[in-house]
């Protein structure tokens, strides 16, 4: 029984019984004499506090219904052979691969199938709760044996667009199955999610694996670059197959919504194509990379980029003088140039922002200011720790490890001859990344973002090194400067993943912000705390824009910002079931296939309810005297009267 202490309502029975044995109390009342009244003397003496039970339907009709309701009120159960438990955990993935569709059908609508069938599954007296998971867990009943509000939440159940990440959902179900250890995991999924969690739960996990088909492509990059001083745009697109066989996909290419460009892009298995394309105009605003036809997943077959800002950015460098590092920096068709020693710094800026004109970004080269500037900020040789981070000891002759080609910061830049004299050591703040590195694993040249802002590093002077002689050199400082500086004019970052948050800086003078998507103009109204706002992931592919609320100031509606979402995750996009056995084993072991099973509770407290009820009823039907007169009447009007079935009888009877 689950509830043994509802068995203390057995003393119910005596106390109903002991009421069968009382007898009526009366009333003394003095008399004259009791002569006449000797009949009633020998019932008073006769009348004790307690009679002899005697047998009374009423009284085993009363017995049995409180037997039968403190019983059911102790919830007793079967154990029986079942392949969940009592207690259920039905986790149904809803990230974006799930909106694959494969003969007709979309992987979500078989994983409601599969669901509905779990729930079918159910033990008597089972409970069941139902949990969506895409980047986070929804909950959308919790706990309940109520199947028809289970199915109806499983029936609402439609794929999202972010990807998926099954860590929340699990440290949910954990904490379920911690509630009572007969539980079951059942997780309905593809089961191709790159993000499990890392530490397992203590009860068996199930997996409903949903899928066949791995034909799908995507578009796995987007970017767009200014060349020749910003006279040219160069858009480049990779176009993915993770599936087993060779393509060729028709992209196409919209420029506010007008075809551009159009070429067939044959793909390897299991392998990308790239396309670099020039005929972007140079008034375009948006750019739309499209793969024309039909795929397994439709949400990847589209990216968005906005077109880099063209306007040149105000660039102050403050240090010693270095000739280098001048016209490095001169020749960056994006930066009007300005210098300044450390001890103009301050009146520097202030100078720009009385003239209106504040600066972009700004170069400190061997110099390190008091406060981080409010802009973005490139370090050249600090001497102390700053935005980036802190600096520690010198190092004599770090030997550089190998540098990634791959990295965007070091596009067309050869360091394998670089020599560095002399560094520093730093310890990088959070948000900040080495890109290239010691064999020690020392930092030379980092890049990152802190409180919103873009940060670079150079831990040696240039003077330190022979990196000003090196062809490379420009090259780098070019990557720097564009990774820094916000490729469009706005706070918000040019393109963000779906489902990724965003954390800017902002006008403290702003107090309420919305993130807008464009395309189906829903907005979300943010609160901005200390010149701080977070804007939550996006959920759908296309742009976003963050425009100020209005608060009576006239600025509502002035936008901060635009930025590109984009799907651009290779696990959602290779829509091959994956294994179901990474995510079974992050449960407890089970039984193997053959065994009986699981043990489940089957409760049958039920069936003693209703039949307590149904008692109830005959209770009051056959010893209620007032409805019982009431039932007598109504059989008595369905009767002849007395007198004409006596009469009817004696006709029958009388010869003719």
């Amino acid at each position: 029984m689950i509830a043994p202490l509802a068995l203390i309502g057995l003393v119910s029975l005596p106390i109903i019984v002991a009421y069968y044995m009382l007898r009526l109390r009366r009333r003394d009342v003095p008399v004259g004499s009791t002569f006449l009244w000797q009949q009633l003397v020998r019932d008073v003496e006769a009348n004790a506090p307690w009679q002899r039970l005697r047998f009374s339907w009423l009284l085993i009709v009363q017995l049995l219904i409180a037997l039968l309701m403190v019983i059911a009120a102790a919830r007793p159960f079967l154990t029986v052979s079942s392949d969940l438990a009592a207690n259920v955990v039905l986790i149904v993935d809803t990230s974006a691969s799930m909106g694959t569709v494969e003969d007709g059908t979309s992987r979500i609508a078989a994983a409601q199938v599969a669901a509905r069938r779990v729930i079918g599954q159910l033990s008597e007296g089972g409970h069941v709760t139902v949990v969506t998971a895409d980047d986070s867990a929804h909950v959308l009943v919790s706990d309940t044996d109520d199947r028809a509000a289970a199915l109806a939440a499983v029936d609402g159940i439609v794929a999202t667009q972010v990807p998926g990440d099954l860590t929340d959902a699990f440290a949910l179900a954990s904490a379920l199955a911690a509630r009572d250890s007969d539980s079951t995991v059942v997780v309905v999924t593809d089961a191709n999610a790159d993000r499990l969690p890392r530490v397992g739960i203590g009860a068996p996990v199930q997996v409903k694996r949903v899928g066949t088909t791995d034909g799908n492509q995507a578009v796995a990059a987007l970017s767009l670059l200014r060349r020749s001083g910003g006279a040219q745009l160069d858009l480049f697109v990779a176009v993915s197959n993770p599936s087993a066989s060779d393509v060729t996909r028709r992209l196409e290419i919209y420029a506010d919504d007008v075809l551009v460009d159009a070429r067939d892009l044959a793909i390897p298995a299991e392998q990308r194509s790239e396309a670099l394309i020039s005929s972007v105009p140079q008034g375009a605003r948006v750019v739309e990379a499209r793969l024309a036809g039909d795929d397994a997943l439709a949400v990847d077959d589209r990216a968005f980029a906005l077109v880099p800002s063209a306007a040149a950015v105000r660039a102050l460098l403050v240090g010693p003088g270095n000739t280098y590092l001048e016209n490095a920096l001169a020749l960056l068709p994006r930066l009007e140039l300005y210098a300044v020693g450390a001890g103009g710094y301050v009146d520097a800026l202030d100078a720009a922002a009385e003239a209106g004109k504040p600066y972009g970004i700004v170069i400190f080269d061997r110099t390190v200011p008091a406060q981080p500037p409010t802009v973005p900020a490139l370090y050249v040789g600090p001497a102390a720790g700053s935005a980036f981070g802190t600096v520690g000891r010198v190092l004599d002759g770090p030997a550089l490890d190998r540098t990634d080609p791959a990295d965007p910061l070091l596009r067309f830049v050869d360091l394998s001859t670089l020599h560095i004299g002399r560094a520093r050591a730093v310890t990088l703040a959070d948000g900040m990344r080495p890109v290239v590195e010691s064999v020690r694993g020392e930092p030379l040249v980092a890049i990152g973002r802190v409180n919103g802002l873009g940060v670079g590093l150079l831990s040696f002077a240039l003077g330190d090194s022979d990196l000003p002689l090196q062809v490379a050199f420009p090259l780098l400082m070019s990557n720097l400067v564009d990774a820094l500086l916000p490729s469009t004019d706005g706070i918000l970052p040019p393109s963000v993943e779906l489902g990724q948050p965003i954390a800017v800086s902002i006008d403290p003078a702003i107090r309420r912000v919305a993130a807008v998507t464009v395309a189906s103009g829903e907005q979300l109204e943010l609160e901005v705390v200390g010149g701080r706002v977070t804007v939550p992931g996006p959920r759908v592919t296309g742009l976003v824009d963050l425009q100020v609320v209005d608060d009576g100031s006239g600025t509502g509606g002035v936008s901060l910002g635009r930025t590109a979402a984009n799907l651009f995750n290779p696990g959602e996009s290779r829509v091959t079931p994956g294994d179901p056995a990474r995510i079974r084993d992050l449960g407890q072991v089970g039984p193997s296939p053959g065994d009986d099973g699981l043990t489940a509770r089957s409760e049958w407290w039920w069936p003693l309810a209703l039949a307590g009820l149904v008692l109830l009823l005959v209770e009051w039907l056959l010893f209620h005297r007032p409805t019982r007169r009431a039932v007598a009447r109504i059989l008595r009007r369905g009767r002849p009267p007395a007198a004409a079935r006596s009469s009817s009888s004696s006709m029958a009877g009388s010869p003719r």
